[in-house]
């Protein structure tokens, strides 16, 4: 939610994490042309741990002062991750930076897969919702992605052995310079053409990913948020 008031609060939001969530393997980590969101005007922020009256349960509306994340039973952290091949801010794994209710996560010249923001969930069961709303601004283009343990190897919490792994169910998204909210149906995510085949299973999400991605040449990110939410089966 973004701080109309003018008082320029900014905070340093430190996430502890050392595990990569939603990390990528070798060649699987270029870029493959996926199916856009839809975007729809604006709502409300809501924070209350609550299914508001338009299906919502808010994650985050980035306004208050640390990394994580609760609403009802869905809890989490938020932290950058990169590629190592260009600096990001704010630093891999080190927080996520926050102004007047909004974050800000940004690099250049990723060589390797590129560079995101993730939503660290551990394991969350998200049976009872059928998209994420997510409401940005930036540049460029977005891969949205859900991580379970069926796309994700060992050392990242999942059960994926061999080669195709990191092939999560995603969709793109195109950033603006004013905020949209982009509308993600889970029904829509798709994995790509290489990726080890795999069942969307919402019992045990891992993390939802923003993640530029190199596809050919390098990659950049310029990616603001100000509110994450889930929306509810009807």
């Amino acid at each position: 939610m973004i701080d109309r008031t003018g008082r320029g609060r900014r905070s340093l939001l430190v996430a502890a994490f050392s595990l990569a969530c939603g990390g990528e393997g070798g060649r699987e980590r270029t870029a493959e042309a996926l199916s856009p969101a839809s975007i729809t005007g604006s709502g409300a922020p809501d924070g209350s741990g609550v299914i508001d009256a338009n299906g919502e349960l808010v994650l985050d509306d980035l306004g208050d002062s640390d990394a994580r994340f609760a609403s009802g039973s869905i809890s989490g952290e938020w932290f950058t991750y990169s590629d190592g091949t260009s600096p990001i801010t704010p630093p891999d794994h080190t927080g996520l930076a926050t102004a007047d209710g909004e974050a800000h996560v940004s690099g250049a010249g990723f060589s390797d897969w590129g560079a995101g923001l993730s939503a660290y969930f551990t394991s969350v069961d998200l049976t009872a919702f059928d998209g994420v709303h997510l409401r940005a601004r930036g540049a460029g283009s977005i891969v949205v992605e859900l991580a379970i343990p069926a796309t994700s190897p060992p050392g990242e919490g999942g059960t994926c052995v061999g080669n195709g792994c990191f092939g999560h169910f995603a969709t793109n998204i195109q950033l603006s310079d004013s905020y949209e909210n982009f509308v993600i149906p889970f029904a829509t995510l798709a994995q790509p053409s290489w990726a080890q085949p795999a069942e969307l299973a919402l019992d045990g999400v891992i993390s939802l990913n923003l993640v530029a991605k190199v596809a050919g040449g390098t990659a950049n990110l310029d990616l603001w948020v100000d509110r994450v939410a889930l929306h509810a089966r009807p």
